[in-house]
């Protein structure tokens, strides 16, 4: 049975506390084979306070109990291999929160609201087909991550989420850093665990140091990246996806509902 924390009332409600924006450069960080890649760092998007309430919450779903986390082998399936990502996991699923956070990061990102003629993100079919692809939700499905020492998910690349019904797609992924580096009153600070872009030759890599209440979005395809290894201390994160569905689609969506009522 499930504890019975509950979010206080009000929980993300209302504007960013103090937001900014910081573009990934990646040919000036040293990595100009993502010229075209597009990644940003948000900060001041969530409080420290309310990432300690988001940590809660998400615990309570499962009486405090990390599982393992597993990695996505295709056709549905997920397995353990612990030499390419180990640490510990909570899966909660819950639109309304995801809603209100999408609303405080929004008005920093308008050009992923609709993506046209963009084949490094979307590929070369939905580019050649002249298809515009209009950002609809973040996935309701928070994955809460916790690193400890010696803990790390090794160099991969994101796949792209699509709906059982075949209506809506990922294209984007976000990462929510929920605690700082330096810890609380008697936690050991954090070394290690950056989220770290690497050329394809691992010889250049680009580091984004976790901080409480930053959030860090970039795109599926084409970008090599890994979490870091945690030397000491600890690293929380949620991770979840940016959904897109086709534009013409959701017309005809809208025009059955107004007939409708």
């Amino acid at each position: 049975m499930a504890s019975t924390y509950r979010l206080p009332e009000g929980f993300l409600e209302g504007p960013a506390p103090n937001l900014t924006r910081s573009d990934v450069d990646f040919v000036q960080g040293g990595i100009p084979e993502y010229e075209k890649q597009w990644a940003v760092v948000l900060d001041g998007v969530v409080t420290e306070e309310e990432c300690d309430q988001l940590v809660a919450a998400a615990e309570a779903t499962t009486n405090g109990k990390w599982e393992r986390a597993l990695i996505n082998i295709g056709g549905g399936m997920q397995a353990m291999y612990e030499d390419t990502r180990k640490c510990g996991r909570i899966i909660w699923d819950d639109r309304d929160i995801m809603a209100k956070l999408w609303a405080r990061i929004e008005v920093s990102v308008p050009e992923i609201h609709r993506l046209q003629n963009w084949p490094d993100v979307t590929g070369n079919g939905p580019a050649m087909r002249k298809e515009t692809w209009k950002m609809t939700r973040l996935n309701e499905r928070q994955r809460f991550l916790k690193y400890v020492g010696g803990e790390y998910f090794k160099a991969h690349c994101d796949g792209t989420y699509e709906t059982p019904d075949r209506t809506e797609r990922s294209y984007f992924t976000l990462h929510l850093y929920l605690n700082n580096a330096d810890g609380k009153e008697g936690q050991e600070p954090l070394v290690g665990g950056a989220t770290t872009f690497f050329s394809w030759s691992m010889q250049d890599r680009i580091d984004v140091v976790p901080k409480g209440g930053r959030v860090l979005l970039f795109q599926h395809r084409g970008l090599l990246h890994s979490g870091d290894d945690v030397v000491s201390g600890m690293k929380l994160t949620m991770r979840t996806d940016l959904m897109y569905a086709l534009e013409e689609e959701l017309s005809d969506t809208e025009a059955t509902r107004a007939e409708v009522e």
